[in-house]
């Protein structure tokens, strides 16, 4: 493309350029773009279509191990609080990454665009992988307290924390998560309704404007999410933190009650467990940090945004959010493998068991061939 010294048309290059400049998180924007930054853009499209490509890799290995997170869990049976809580943080986290994998294959600039394409795969992919993010979030909260009860009173653990209320509380966390992004899809609803006539609107700035019914939904929706995000991270911390320094002075004062071969069982068995959850939410909070930081600049810099004259710099922080945030979701299966020996071994009997079933089906496939051959 060439630039003349004539302003008129060297406006309409530039408006050119940055009407047809496809985002891989974002769809097509208007957005006035100056010469100097013109030359990043090319740098800036490279770096965020890199990030998309190893979101999506991450993600689908991610989604691949949390299903077998979710099998192993199931194995191993709903007789423990721990394994309520662990099997629905392995649910959340397996539809944050599906969702984000989608995410980021359907916004890349290899995918066709189309004008309404923002608007479909914001409600299509994007608000449900913000949804199950969420929910993975509040669930490790409660999974980190629910250790924190364990260790603060031993006495009274197994009449506070039983199966049947901690699925009540996970099905609580995923009903407050979904009813909020709910809202989203009701005002979209009333965006047909009211200005649409039923019609799928081609027009996806229309559907996204500031006095859209739509609009006013969505940023409701938005602010739950905001003050949600900006609660789970400082009960996390707190969580976790109240987490440790209890857990090393019950086993300080076990060692001095108790003689040297029962206060070291005790303790022992208290690390295998109190370890692996407090090592899940110090991933957790270490994932968190960018974005929370993110977060909070966001809110209080109106000019960094999608829509702002800082988008392309905006896309590529958060395209590499989006890596550290399918990181996150990934990483509690080997954290299992690493720690726990029950679910190292239900996952060994699980693929034995399976290997088995092939072989025997294998073996009778054969033999069926045999048969039909004579």
């Amino acid at each position: 493309m060439e630039f003349n010294d004539d302003d008129d048309e060297s406006n309409s290059n530039v408006d050119t350029l940055s009407a047809n400049s496809t985002c891989v998180y974002g769809c097509i924007r208007n957005i006035p773009i100056e010469d100097s930054a013109l030359q990043q853009v090319g740098l800036y499209m490279t770096i965020v279509f890199a990030n998309a490509v190893v979101s999506a890799c991450i993600g689908l290995s991610g989604f691949l191990l949390n299903v077998i997170n979710i099998a192993v869990f199931v194995k191993m049976g709903f007789g423990e609080f721990t394994n309520v809580s662990l099997l629905s943080l392995a649910v959340a986290d397996a539809g944050a990454l599906l969702f984000l994998s989608a995410n980021v294959i359907l916004y890349s600039p290899l995918t066709p665009q189309a004008s309404d394409k923002e608007l479909m795969v914001y409600l299509a992919v994007t608000t449900p992988h913000v949804c199950f993010a969420e929910i993975s979030g509040i669930c490790t909260v409660f999974l980190a307290l629910k250790r924190f009860i364990c260790i603060a009173l031993p006495h009274r653990v197994k009449s506070l924390m039983t199966p049947k209320r901690a699925l009540t509380v996970n099905l609580l966390i995923f009903m407050y998560i979904t009813a909020n992004k709910l809202l989203v899809y009701i005002g979209y609803l009333g965006y047909l309704v009211t200005d649409n006539g039923f019609s799928m609107s081609n027009e996806t700035e229309s559907v996204f404007g500031q006095t859209s019914l739509f609009r006013i939904f969505d940023n409701v929706s938005t602010l739950i999410d905001t003050f949600t995000q900006l609660t789970t991270f400082p009960a996390m911390v707190f969580v976790t933190g109240a987490t440790i320094h209890i857990f090393n002075k019950s086993v300080k004062w076990r060692r001095g009650v108790t003689s040297p071969g029962l206060g070291n069982a005790i303790s022992n068995k208290e690390k295998k467990l109190s370890k692996m959850v407090i090592l899940i939410s110090v991933v957790y909070i270490v994932c968190l940090i960018p974005a929370f930081l993110a977060t909070l600049v966001m809110l209080w810099l109106e000019s960094f945004s999608m829509t702002s004259k800082y988008y392309f710099m905006f896309m590529v922080i958060f395209s590499v959010l989006f890596n550290i945030d399918a990181i996150n979701s990934t990483l509690p299966f080997f954290i299992y493998v690493h720690m726990s020996s029950k679910f190292r071994k239900t996952l060994k009997f699980w693929f034995l068991q399976s290997s088995s079933i092939s072989s025997f089906l294998g073996e009778r496939n054969t033999n069926t061939t045999k048969t039909s051959q004579d």
